[in-house]
């Protein structure tokens, strides 16, 4: 679940080249102030601005569940909150098979990222980050969850049965956080300099419950937040540098409004945590390489990601490498970022570590992280399962896009 690479690149500024703009002279775009840019664009610039969502950020099909689903009743609303939980660069793993009061979670081959994430460990999260979303959901409607974890053994793409019975009514709580899935956004954009209060730490350590698989660390130190930064700087710039794990990351960034109506699924301009001026700009101007991509996404992982976060979670298990354990980890990680959403805190993945340690383990090739990612926590990597930052937001974080319920229901 890190930030692959988006197509803005972070370079110095540079006049327009002549034959056109590019989202490689966006710096100097924007200094030539919305006046300079309807001159140097022309129509050309006004009709990509149509096309590529300028005016209609955040509408449309690939954003409806966002907006309807408080009015949703039934299994219908608990599928679809299932659909809109985190997952792995938005690759939503899942498919769903509704039988009576059982729903059946299933992976889709399809969308797991082998070169990034070779070890299922994101694919497997996102899949408990639905599960606990449809948990939420459920309680909303005075249900409780049951949950059978399906051994990979026993059915390699089913991962678990959720079943539905009645319970007690839904209590404060129960509202309160089911009122966060629509509101629920990954923000990438810079947070502000005020810390998080460490009461309101401790509250995310104590999201997991007595003999839950999984458990929260919460990092706020200085020291230990410099060193925690600067290791996910360096898997950026090694990812970067590892032109597969590269070229799979951009694959799943949607570029223009086209691909997002095709698709409904990936990271998006939206998504990028960028002011109002430089976003309408960076859909008007033609697409970037997949280069100008991985300087732009180093570039914010250094300056902005690393530089504002007010601390950082890990969740942890006893082996990352456990499918199950990765499935509960992943519903404490969706937990989690519902509760941030609650408190009004920004939240984003930053698993550039993990993925980079899991890519030396399935190449063979030299691991540079582990021994470093060990001392920066304080527990054995192979315990961290998956990562996030935390802070105040400076912006409000902007959905992305979604498949519809039909599209995922099978059976």
């Amino acid at each position: 679940m890190s930030e692959p690479p988006a197509p803005i690149p972070g370079e110095e500024p540079a006049p327009p080249a002549r034959g056109g703009l590019t989202r490689r002279r966006l710096l100097a775009w924007i200094g030539i102030g919305a006046g300079g840019v309807i001159a140097a664009g022309g129509a050309g610039a006004a009709v990509r601005g149509a096309l590529n969502g300028v005016w209609s950020s955040g509408q449309g099909e690939p954003y409806e569940l966002w907006h309807q689903w408080e009015s949703l009743t039934g299994v219908e609303a608990i599928v679809a909150a299932g659909v809109l939980a985190a997952s792995p660069h938005n690759t939503q793993p899942w498919q769903f098979t509704v039988a009576g009061e059982t729903v059946e979670v299933r992976s889709d081959p399809m969308r797991m990222m082998p070169v990034t994430d070779p070890a299922s460990r994101e694919h497997h999260a996102g899949l408990g980050c639905a599960v606990e979303n449809m948990a939420v959901a459920a309680r909303r409607q005075g249900l409780d969850t049951g949950v059978t974890v399906v051994p990979a053994a026993a059915d390699p793409e089913l991962v678990a049965r959720v079943t539905f019975v009645p319970g007690a009514p839904m209590s404060v709580e129960d509202r309160t956080r089911a009122a966060a899935i629509p509101r629920r956004h990954s923000d990438r954009g810079p947070y502000t300099d005020t810390p998080v209060d460490a009461d309101v730490l401790a509250g995310f350590e104590a999201l997991a419950g007595a003999g839950e698989q999984a458990r929260l660390l919460v990092i706020a130190g200085a020291t230990a937040r410099a060193a925690i930064g600067e290791l996910i700087v360096r898997a950026t710039q090694a990812i970067v540098d590892d032109a597969e794990q590269s070229a799979e990351g951009f694959s799943w960034f949607r570029n223009d409004r086209a691909d997002i109506d095709r698709y409904r699924d990936g990271l998006t301009l939206d998504g990028q945590g960028l002011d109002e001026v430089t976003l309408a700009f960076a859909k008007i101007l033609p697409a970037s390489s997949r280069e100008d991509g991985d300087r732009f996404w180093l570039n914010t992982t250094r300056d902005v990601a690393t530089k504002t976060a007010a601390a950082y979670g890990i969740v942890v298990v006893d082996d990352v490498y456990d499918p199950v354990l990765q499935f509960a980890g992943g519903r404490l990680l969706e937990r989690a970022h519902l509760h941030a959403t609650e408190l009004g805190l920004s939240f984003q993945h930053m698993n550039q570590v993990t993925e980079r340690i899991d890519r030396a383990r399935a190449t063979g090739s030299r691991d540079a992280l582990t021994a470093d990612w060990t001392a920066a926590l304080g527990i054995p990597a192979e315990q961290a399962l998956v990562a996030f930052r935390l802070g105040h937001p400076t912006r409000t974080p902007r959905p992305s896009p979604r498949r519809a319920v039909t599209d995922v229901v099978t059976g």
